[in-house]
């Protein structure tokens, strides 16, 4: 065990993350919801260093286990934003502060974070779709996106893989043009982190 893991700003991963863990989370979420808003990046400098120091965070509070604990929260946060820019294309930034926040929350808090920033980014994702086209938009969002999946799902067994030309423009090419339907997810992961942190201190692992 860690000989850090008694100070009270330093509780075990077994207490949950702390108060001031979910704070950088959300400063961390906020910069990437500017950025993405302005140039629809979420930039490495700030998603690498948030992965890298959640594995040091972790490795802190419980030596190769904490990092362990670190690693399987990052696999667990990212897991389905990783894949869904292998198949289809998504937002490689998005997977990326996943992966940085779940290093930070470890496994335990991984799962109520991704199905609340899915949650999050689902009822975004409907009020952008109401607020463009109105309620009769909806069934076809839903039943282009359901489509869209089992093409790609498709793709994937037969070997071609989905890579976006976006995603290899270099990090300073400037920013790209905003397509017609786009919808930043960055907004999304700060809503759905900050209602995560709620659940937990009021009926999760923090109650």
């Amino acid at each position: 065990m860690s000989i850090l893991a008694g100070m009270p700003f330093l509780p075990p991963s077994a207490a949950g993350p702390h108060a001031w863990v979910w704070l950088l989370l959300l400063v961390a979420c906020a910069v990437a919801t500017a950025t993405d808003l302005r140039s629809m990046r979420i930039p490495n400098w700030l998603t690498f260093p948030l992965f890298g120091l959640g594995l040091a965070h972790g490795a802190m509070l419980g030596g190769w286990s904490g990092m362990g604990d670190a690693l399987i929260g990052a696999a667990i946060a990212g897991g389905i934003f990783i894949g869904a820019f292998i198949l289809a294309g998504g937002g490689a930034g998005d997977a990326k502060l996943m992966m940085g926040l779940g290093a930070w929350l470890g496994s335990s808090a991984a799962v109520p974070l991704v199905l609340g920033v899915t949650a999050t980014g689902f009822a975004l994702g409907m009020g952008v779709t109401v607020a463009r086209g109105g309620l009769r938009d909806i069934p076809v969002v839903l039943m282009h996106g359901l489509w869209i999946t089992r093409l790609e799902f498709g793709r994937a067994l037969a070997g071609r893989i989905a890579y976006p030309e976006s995603s290899a423009l270099p990090s300073g090419s400037g920013p790209k043009e905003r397509p017609k339907q786009w919808m930043p997810y960055a907004p999304a992961i700060l809503v759905g982190t900050a209602l995560t942190w709620w659940w937990w201190e009021t009926r999760g692992g923090g109650a």
